[in-house]
């Protein structure tokens, strides 16, 4: 076949190679400025995480406000801490407070504010029981879980109530029930006591386990009286109350309605003399200004004769360095109020959980925080922000949460044990410790039947022995 020529004249003359080469260069400088300058605006850098935000919800007015401003310092306190030594997987915490009122549709509302407009990823609260058992189910849904440091209700250890969104740093009143009935019983040798709780889960909840206990023991409970807290007058109920002629009283409740209950007992008493029988206080009025209320003048109740039961931090160095942090950030020599410690450590679970899970989101935290409150790795206590960090940046690192009110290991239902005291209110008219009752020696309750008419069924006490009553100085 014959070749065929080109269709056109010469080839392409090549450029010379040295203008080819500055081709080259202008090209690569180009390339290089481009990428300085996607360095420099951020492209290449992974995305920071987002920071994590927690809301409280606490009573900072109502029936438990003596106790609310106090414990949302607990909180501050601990993110304070936390941010100072390097915040949450590299972001300062974002605190949020709300008020739940000592009311339950407040609780629920403000819930509601802190998830849809705050964005909260973890919530510390409801301060009390119903308030909590009226917001669970909205925080359920928005995947974000509440750690109380103060709802204590037996009724919240219910996983079809909280699905499992629901934490506690103090223990439940099914162990508070039991330390109530033995010491009335085996300590102070009651047998016919009478009980007056608020009418919530919380009141209903501790003595139906009181009754149920104190039964168990020999005891009888005649009279149990339900009250409405958010009544004005409470001589009726009174007048129920001691109709029977019990040998002591058990009362669960609130300041709030507690004031106003007392000062109707101390003004039935001149034409009542059957009324004038001892009290026994759960830990709702375990407060120091409660105690002021009580024997100011206007109402003149002589508080030396009260005695109260309460969860307790456990005595050690750990509590102590607590107390000592919280003096200092507050400028202040009072000592915490009850539940301040509790809710210290529900921030910082939370941003344990947070920073183990190397997420903010709610789901991830929940998932984390009983693998961080009862692990068998470096233990963190209060202040220890810097070791955690440098813990839980190792790969695989593991922590141990040793809080200020204890060691809070989470059990299925978010529950945790604890130690729990016996006061009284001493001649200078201080609260004080009179008896240490350690977790090792209480057995929960089983549960109990929430209604006015039934409290449960009566069960053997494995919690039988008396408390040594040693009177020893008290730490908060």
């Amino acid at each position: 076949m014959e070749e065929q020529s080109s269709s056109s004249g010469a080839a392409p003359t090549p450029a010379p190679k040295s203008k080819a080469l500055w081709i080259v260069v202008a090209v690569i400088v180009v390339v290089v400025v481009v990428l300085a300058a996607a360095v420099l605006g951020g492209l290449f850098t992974p995305a920071a995480k987002p920071a994590l935000r927690i809301g409280t919800l606490l009573s900072i007015t109502g029936a438990l406000s003596q106790y609310g401003p106090g414990d949302t310092q607990g909180a501050y306190l601990a993110v304070h801490q936390i941010n100072a030594a390097g915040g949450v997987l590299g972001q300062p915490i974002q605190l949020y407070t709300e008020d739940d009122q000592t009311d339950q549709t407040a609780a629920a509302a403000a819930t509601t504010k802190l998830i849809t407009q705050n964005h909260v990823n973890a919530i510390v609260g409801a301060q009390f029981s119903g308030g909590t058992i009226a917001s669970i189910g909205i925080a359920k849904a928005a995947g974000v879980p509440m750690v109380s440091p103060s709802a204590t209700s037996p009724a919240l250890s219910n996983l079809t109530l909280t699905g499992g969104y629901f934490f506690r740093t103090a223990p439940s009143d099914a162990l508070q029930g039991v330390v109530a009935a033995n010491y009335l019983f085996n300590n102070l040798s009651y047998r016919y006591i009478n009980l007056i709780g608020r009418d919530d889960s919380y009141g209903r909840g501790l003595v139906g386990v009181i009754n149920t206990k104190f039964t168990a023991l020999g005891g009888t409970v005649n009279t149990t009286v339900i009250i409405n807290p958010k009544a004005t007058q409470f001589s009726t109920d009174l007048a129920t109350l001691f109709q029977k002629n019990p040998q002591a009283v058990y009362f669960a409740g609130f300041p709030g309605e507690g004031l106003i209950v007392m000062s109707n007992w101390k003004a039935g008493l001149s034409t009542n003399s059957g009324w004038d029988r001892p009290w026994v206080f759960s830990e709702g009025l375990d407060s120091q200004a409660f105690m002021d209320q009580l024997r100011d003048p206007s109402v003149g109740v002589d508080v030396t004769k009260i005695k109260g039961t309460s969860p307790v931090s456990p005595f050690g160095t750990i509590h102590d360095t607590f107390v000592t942090q919280y003096k200092a950030a507050t400028t202040t020599t009072a000592t915490p109020v009850l539940y301040t410690d509790y809710t210290y450590d529900a921030v910082y679970l939370i941003a344990l959980a947070a920073q183990k899970a190397g997420s903010v989101d709610g789901n991830a935290i929940k998932a984390n925080l009983p693998v961080i409150a009862k692990g068998s790795g470096t233990v963190i206590k209060p202040g220890q922000w810097s070791l955690a960090l440098s813990t839980l940046n190792q790969s695989g690192g593991a922590v141990n949460w040793e809080g200020a009110a204890g060691s809070e290991d989470f059990d299925a239902n978010g529950d945790v044990r604890g130690p729990y005291e016996v006061w009284g209110v001493n001649s200078s008219f201080g609260i004080y410790r009179i008896a240490f009752i350690p977790e090792s020696s209480i057995q929960p309750a089983p549960p109990v039947t929430m209604s006015s008419q039934s409290f449960g069924a009566a069960t053997p006490s494995t919690f039988s022995e008396k408390v040594q009553a040693a009177i020893v100085s008290r730490r908060f």
